[in-house]
């Protein structure tokens, strides 16, 4: 089977679409000062949301208060020296343009962070807040130690395992057995290896599916190798041809650490238009 790569990200999808139903003002860009609490995480995300890649550190912040415009962004300078990182908050960045949907200010930022112990300051005005964040291979954990204007969104995330990924599906609740017979012709046909993830914290992959009558839990996987990732692709791809279609409202994907996924309501569209394989944002 051959793969096709999309070339239009979800998020740019998305962007657009914020174009089409959302009014946009114009005006001068502009500073404001942060008149909120500023809520964070270290989590892992991807630089390039338009090809394989493997995902990294990354700070994300976000205001408490959300704004009239939806695409304003937290200004910030950030330094790295040794083991000690330090945000400096400056201000609000307000564009000429203004996506008029409510939100927060947001960003985001990029570590190449090997495994160890690091001093994070947050400086907003004469206050500073100060945490420890530890970096292993498989978690990324914060501890408090000065907090005045800041608060983490959550003190544990689990990390991407290399070579795995997500089993989504959701379907119709007449429709549920879809589920576990999918994944039972999946396991027949590939050599994975299930892992869960311990019970506290937050996850680097979604629960469940969304948006369902019965969304089952999330299942969790190791594969060998690419080939394995791509061989579960064409099982789903045959299995949506079989079974899937003859009925409305299910949806099967297979999301991997490396943010590729294979989804059923994809191996219907226009070649033209559609990926098998779907590179997420």
């Amino acid at each position: 089977m051959k793969h096709l790569k999309r070339k239009t990200s979800l998020l740019s999808f998305l962007f657009i679409a914020l174009c089409f139903f959302t009014e946009c003002r114009e005006g001068p860009s502009a500073r404001a000062p942060i008149d909120s609490d500023i809520i964070f995480k270290f989590v892992e995300g991807y630089r390039d949301s338009t090809g394989e890649c493997e995902p990294e550190i990354m700070l994300y912040m976000e205001t408490d208060s959300w704004y009239g415009c939806c695409n304003y962004s937290i200004e910030s300078e950030i330094s790295l020296l040794g083991n000690e990182i330090t945000i400096k908050l400056l201000g609000i960045y307000m564009p000429g343009v203004c996506l008029t949907a409510f939100g927060p200010a947001s960003s985001r930022e990029f570590f190449s962070l090997p495994d160890g112990i690091y001093l994070i300051n947050f400086i907003h005005g004469f206050s500073m807040d100060k945490y420890v964040l530890n970096v292993s291979d498989s978690c990324l954990e914060i501890f408090n130690r000065v907090v005045t204007f800041t608060r983490p969104e959550f003190y544990a995330y689990w990390r991407y395992p290399p070579n795995s990924f997500v089993y989504l599906c959701g379907t119709k609740t007449e429709t549920s057995w879809i589920c576990q017979d999918f994944l039972n012709t999946l396991l027949g046909e590939v050599n994975l290896q299930e892992f869960f993830f311990l019970d506290y914290g937050e996850i680097c992959y979604p629960r469940s599916s969304m948006g369902h009558y019965y969304d089952m839990p999330a299942r969790y996987f190791l594969y060998e190798s690419d080939e394995n990732f791509d061989r579960a692709g064409e099982v789903l791809e045959a299995y949506t041809h079989a079974v899937i279609d003859q009925y409305s409202g299910v949806g099967i994907s297979l999301w991997n650490w490396k943010h590729e996924e294979y989804a059923s309501w994809l191996f219907d569209w226009p070649l033209s238009f559609s990926p098998i394989l779907f590179r997420r944002p």
